[in-house]
């Protein structure tokens, strides 16, 4: 017998819907999701379940599988019961489902006892596990967690170190290293704050702290002198949300002052068109409204032309939704948009700072100058837009938190070194092999 269970059964339905459970808290999401963003991070359950079925004889209990996959219940059949009660305007007393999510469930020694029981039937004995691809983990994680002897790679950097920050250092180290990498976030953030909180001024309204700045590339139109920025449209959200912008026209064409400013629409039909389609600007100020051709907007980029302006604040707003059974308040925290504001521009003084620091921060190796290489994944016309070193990628509001985030991490490394503090699970909590 050598067919393995995956070949015959696999619980689609059920791994579907514990797949989406999964990911369907985006405040309760399984904890290597907080690690770092990655663009194609694999359902843990999911994971677990193409480990374990690949490795299991055909025969083998199938309920004794979805429990050691952690599917302690029929997710299927929760979420008929939500979807129905959902249509007759019904809340659930309890929990919807009748057991935790499955990801958070770790094998016993019992559940891999009976697995080595099962795989000896295939001759399989002291296995190991090899996910070349492995991205942000996923699979290499479950295979540890199932206990099998994991290797993973990836030519990605990033994912090479997530991977060892996931799976390796936890596993070598145990909650020793994240003792010390909480102590180190603690004393990071702490530092990081002082240094960069002038450059994010309070929220106008109370209860409310600040969660992305949208921004846009801009233009001069060669016409007119407006500084014109580049968006297909200027919607937020899909219900209507989005932007209107007021021209400001100075003394008129050729005044270098021309700008826009923008206020908070929550109607499409209020929003402002967009300024660009198809490669092509369309200059927005009413006294010129003439073509910015492809060729114009790349020929600023590539002279170094090209700027920024912020459109748009993300902001969540803490609200008040009632009190618990123990009169606690129930708070949330709502999403919402603003327009910016005349303090929200620091782009003056960001300017004046990074032409302080940026000569020691190259001297240091801090600022990523290097060329974008040929054979980049990043090859997609960036140069067309003069984008050449890597720190081309960059705001200079980005360019200058991300150095100042690199100095204050090699001084926390420099000062544990010196100290003599630097043993191999604070080497782990540093994501360090210095």
């Amino acid at each position: 017998m050598t067919r393995r269970l995956i070949e015959d059964w696999l619980p689609i339905a059920a791994l579907g819907e514990e797949s989406v459970r999964e990911r369907r808290s985006m405040t309760a999401l399984p904890p290597t999701y907080y690690l770092h963003v990655w663009w194609a991070r694999r359902p843990l359950v999911a994971s677990r379940a193409a480990v374990l079925g690949s490795l299991l004889p055909s025969t083998a209990d199938r309920e004794r599988f979805l429990h050691m996959v952690g599917i302690h219940g029929d997710p299927v059949a929760s979420r008929r019961r939500i979807d129905a009660a959902k249509r007759k305007g019904q809340r659930f007393e309890g929990e919807a489902y009748s057991y935790s999510r499955a990801f958070g469930y770790v094998p016993t020694a019992q559940d891999r006892a009976w697995a080595a029981d099962e795989q000896r039937k295939l001759g399989l004995t002291d296995i190991s596990v090899l996910d070349p691809t492995a991205g942000g983990g996923s699979i290499p994680f479950e295979s540890a967690r199932l206990g099998y002897r994991t290797f993973g790679n990836d030519l990605n950097p990033v994912a090479s170190i997530v991977e060892r920050a996931t799976i390796e250092f936890p596993f070598a180290h145990g909650m020793e290293v994240h003792r010390k990498f909480r102590h180190l976030a603690d004393e990071y953030v702490k530092r990081r704050e002082e240094r960069l909180t002038h450059l994010y001024p309070k929220e106008p309204i109370s209860d409310s702290i600040p969660t992305n700045y949208l921004w846009a590339r801009t233009v001069r139109c060669p016409h007119c002198e407006g500084k014109v920025p580049l968006s297909p449209n200027w919607r937020l959200l899909a219900d209507g949300t989005g932007l209107r912008f007021q021209t400001h026209l100075g003394s008129g064409p050729g005044d270098e002052s021309r700008r826009l400013t923008f206020t908070l629409v929550h109607n499409a039909k209020d929003q402002s068109q967009g300024t660009v389609s198809g490669g092509d600007a369309t200059c927005p100020f009413e006294d010129c409204g003439r073509l910015i051709s492809g060729e114009e907007v790349k020929e600023q980029a590539q002279a170094g032309k090209m700027g920024e302006q912020m459109y748009a604040i993300v902001f969540r707003n803490r609200v008040v939704t009632g009190k618990t059974k123990a009169g606690k308040p129930k708070v949330k925290w709502v999403r919402d948009f603003r327009a910016p504001r005349a303090e929200d521009d620091v782009e003056q003084f960001v300017k004046s700072q990074l032409d302080e620091m940026l000569p020691e921060w190259e001297a240091l190796d801090i600022v990523p100058t290097e060329q974008i290489g040929e054979l980049s994944n990043y090859d997609r016309g960036h140069r067309l837009y003069g984008m050449y070193k890597w720190t081309d990628m960059f705001s200079p509001r980005q360019l200058y938190g991300h150095c100042v985030g690199v100095e204050i991490f090699r001084a926390l490394l420099s000062e544990e070194t010196t100290a003599g503090r630097l043993d191999e699970s604070l080497k782990a909590a540093f994501v360090s092999s210095t």
